[in-house]
């Protein structure tokens, strides 16, 4: 201690040169010193004028993660004032952590000269873990419009914050979902998930080879039929059985020749029509195979009716002399049959 009040008392204890360079020295720290600790203080935050007032408004009260939501904002003020919109877009306003998916505004004048805005944001939130959370801040620019300026290109703008309210968070996730997202970069599915492809594509080819062969067979069914055409040959015995009808059923063998000829050609023709050998059937099996092979039941009945008859003259040999009406019946139902067409 004695040691440095001997340094002191010789330092100024000198020269009056010696005393004002020092005293310059010490002037000039104060003043940087004083000049830092300005700096260092925090700006002074204006207050928004007591005639311009907001409120904020939530659609929900709480939401799902990935829902979307709007958060509208309302500001009164007068009409010595004026709101810079045009920085009010999607891609400008951030509120982080939220995602802005669109920005509404209206402008609304009132009868007492009064300006009402109305900002509507369509937010989303994709944050998880939480059960709460608070919308940030929103700051709108305004100018105040007054009379000794020329326009409001050169008046200074202010600023309004509005602080954000709170909205709920709902999620199904747990509040650390480790589980979601594999930690092990996956690149090929394990063996046992390629059963059901392979066995999916096994059943596919097997039913390819299947209906291969059967288009095959087909084709070879269809090549090996012999015989003549279907239709040409339904319209050869039609001819054969005109040609054949008696001009007057008087004479008994003409009759029964006429009966054994339309119960011949009939049971060619319709085995022709159902495409099936019905030469060797009597008219009860005639109507049985015909039913069965769905044949029109108007048909099914003629063809049985002429059958019948046909079997009964030509297996009563009295009556075939004196039953001229039952040919000319046989006849008119051989035509009607004949011209059925498949």
């Amino acid at each position: 201690m004695n040691g440095f009040l001997q340094s002191w008392t010789e330092l100024f204890g000198g020269n009056s040169t010696r005393r004002r360079m020092i005293a310059a020295l010490l002037c000039l720290a104060l003043t940087l010193g004083s000049r830092y600790t300005w700096a260092q203080k925090a700006p002074e935050v204006v207050p928004s004028p007591s005639n311009i007032t907001f409120t904020t408004r939530l659609d929900h009260t709480a939401v799902w993660v990935g829902d979307q939501f709007h958060y509208l904002i309302i500001v009164d003020y007068p009409s010595d004032y004026e709101f810079v919109l045009d920085n009010l877009t999607r891609e400008t306003v951030n509120m982080d952590p939220f995602q802005v998916m669109d920005v509404g505004k209206n402008l609304v004048v009132q009868k007492n000269t009064g300006r009402k805005l109305f900002v509507d944001l369509t937010l989303a939130n994709f944050v998880t873990g939480q059960t709460s959370m608070q919308i940030p801040q929103f700051t709108l620019y305004y100018f105040r419009k007054d009379k000794k300026t020329v326009g409001v290109d050169q008046a200074d703008a202010e600023s309004l914050t509005i602080t954000g309210p709170v909205i709920g968070i709902r999620s199904t996730l747990p509040p650390q979902p480790e589980d979601i997202r594999d930690a092990i970069t996956v690149n090929s599915w394990d063996r046992s998930r390629w059963v059901l492809p392979a066995l999916a594509w096994v059943c596919f080819a097997v039913l390819v080879v299947a209906s291969g062969w059967e288009l095959a067979l087909f084709v070879k069914r269809r090549k090996a039929r012999k015989g003549p055409d279907r239709r040409k040959a339904m319209e050869a015995v039609r001819a054969r059985w005109v040609s054949g009808v008696p001009a007057e059923f008087a004479d008994p063998k003409a009759c029964l020749s006429f009966y054994d000829h339309s119960y011949q050609n009939l049971k060619e023709y319709i085995g022709y029509y159902l495409d099936t050998p019905t030469m060797g059937l009597t008219a009860d099996e005639m109507r049985e195979e015909m039913q069965r092979l769905g044949a029109d039941p108007d048909l099914t009945q003629r063809v049985a009716k002429v059958l019948e008859a046909c079997e009964t003259l030509r297996y009563t040999r009295d009556g075939v002399s004196s039953n001229t009406g039952a040919a000319h019946a046989v006849a008119q139902d051989m035509r009607e049959i004949l011209n059925t067409k498949r």
